[in-house]
C-alpha cells in the first residue's frame, strides 16, 4: 500500500507537470490562469500541511501561512486581471 507521503509526493509532481506541460504548450490567459493557480494552491497546502508539518497545529500558526499563500495567489490573480484589462 501507498504511504500518504509518497502519495503527496506523486501529487506534486503531476501537478508540476502539468502547469509545466500547459506553460509549453504555449497556453495563455484566463483559461489557463484558474487550473494554474488552483494547482499551486493545492501543492501550497500539501507543503503547508507535509513539509512544514503544520497538519495538527493547534493556533494560528496553520491559518497564518495559508492565508499568506490565498493573498499570494488573489494578488498574482488579480495582477494578471489588470494587466488583460
Amino acid at each position: 500500500m501507498m504511504r500518504v507521503a509518497t502519495f503527496q509526493w506523486l501529487m506534486l509532481l503531476t501537478l508540476t507537470a502539468l502547469s509545466f506541460g500547459l506553460a509549453e504548450a504555449g497556453m495563455s490567459g484566463s483559461a489557463v490562469l484558474i487550473p494554474v493557480l488552483l494547482a499551486t494552491l493545492v501543492k501550497g497546502n500539501i507543503v503547508i500541511d507535509r513539509f512544514m508539518a503544520l497538519r495538527g497545529v493547534k493556533g494560528p500558526w496553520r491559518w497564518i501561512v495559508l492565508g499568506w499563500l490565498l493573498l499570494v495567489l488573489g494578488l498574482i490573480a488579480y495582477a494578471f486581471q489588470l494587466a488583460q484589462s
